[in-house]
């Protein structure tokens, strides 16, 4: 976007949708944002080029979402998505859109103009946050001006920390995560058809239903790897949901101090997850070595290319399986860690309730 400042929505005539319709600012991973006014009675979001607002984001999927409008409401539901959608930072699968409202699908944000409607009753807090405002108010209606500031300072205080509270406990939730477990009995059935296939050499060429035997472990190894990618990806795009959610909570802390520390926390599990995406980008690297190397073993044994021998030689040029898990293991134990470390940090002022400094 550069300096640019933010988009204009586009505006359109109400009464082309009878009544209440709405526009959609959406915010994709790349951080530009374009404006979409809705012009039918239902929208699909997605990566797919078939859906009315496509964004490209490899999180979402391929129909991830549909906005309609249902008796003068604007609601959105969940098409089955694998990481789900998000309302101002909780999961939701069918709910009514207000004005003012912010969607997350994946890496995207969406916030929601609805024209001729409302803002949401609760201005997009949870029903506990919302108690407590209203209890506050309450104190404050019966106290004098001096004593009602203060009250209200302290009331505010109690909600930071409430919200501090659920984010540790969420944060902590994560930490159970375990993505290089995925993969352990893969690395294990690895380790044997590679047992089984041997070291391919030059100096030892086999020959006809042996040679070709080896060419397609190797193009099996290849796809194996790939769909251990896959499926790691998966596990990924439901952490990377898991991750926004704790954003969207603690984007209700007013307090600077708290702020600043929760922004610590979320630089140290976004450095966990990405363990998670280097593992992934290890294994689409093994696999397309794997592949490259299949392709070289079938034209030094079955195309008889004396040419390639040096590099059949020198076997699959990339970390192996093992060492891929092993690195995975190590680096996300460490990030694990930091990241227990800092929530216990915060678990600390949490817990110190109304005695904690203001």
């Amino acid at each position: 976007m550069g300096e640019e400042g933010p988009p204009k929505t586009e505006m359109i005539n109400p009464a082309l949708l009878d009544g209440v319709s709405a526009n959609f600012i959406v915010k994709g991973p790349n951080g530009v944002e374009k404006a979409f006014p809705m012009r039918s009675i239902t929208v699909t979001i997605g990566r797919s080029d078939a859906c009315e607002i496509a964004v490209k984001d490899s999180s979402m999927s391929g129909k991830h979402a549909e906005i309609s409008k249902i008796n003068g409401e604007i609601r959105v539901k969940d098409l089955g998505s694998a990481n789900g959608i998000w309302l101002n930072g909780e999961r939701v699968d069918d709910v009514e859109l207000y004005d003012g409202d912010v969607l997350r699908c994946g890496q995207t944000s969406i916030r929601v103009d609805v024209v001729g409607g409302r803002k949401r009753p609760d201005a997009g807090m949870n029903p506990k946050m919302l108690a407590g405002i209203i209890v506050g108010v309450l104190v404050l209606a019966g106290a004098g001006i001096g004593g009602g500031l203060y009250l209200k300072k302290k009331q505010q205080r109690k909600r930071d920390l409430a919200t501090l509270g659920a984010f540790v406990g969420a944060a902590r939730e994560g930490q159970k995560a375990k993505p290089c477990s995925a993969a352990v009995d893969k690395v294990a059935d690895v380790a044997r058809t590679l047992n089984t296939l041997g070291k391919p050499n030059c100096s030892a060429i086999p020959k006809g239903d042996d040679a070709k035997r080896v060419v397609a472990g190797y193009r099996d190894l290849a796809r194996t790897y790939d769909r251990i990618a896959t499926s790691i990806s998966q596990f990924a795009a439901q952490s990377s949901a898991s991750a926004q959610a704790l954003t969207g909570s603690a984007e209700q802390i007013a307090d600077a101090d708290l702020k600043n520390k929760v922004a610590e926390a979320q630089d140290l599990v976004e450095q966990r997850s990405q363990v998670t995406n280097t593992f992934i980008a290890d294994w689409k690297k093994l696999g397309q070595a794997t592949n490259t190397y299949a392709t070289e073993l079938d034209q030094a044994f079955l195309q008889g290319n004396k040419g390639v021998c040096a590099a059949v030689d020198r076997g699959v040029q990339a970390k192996t399986a093992g060492e891929v898990l092993v690195g995975c293991n190590r680096n996300f134990d460490k990030a694990k860690n930091a990241v227990e470390e800092k929530l216990k940090e915060l678990d600390d002022v949490a817990g110190g309730g109304e005695g904690a400094p203001e």
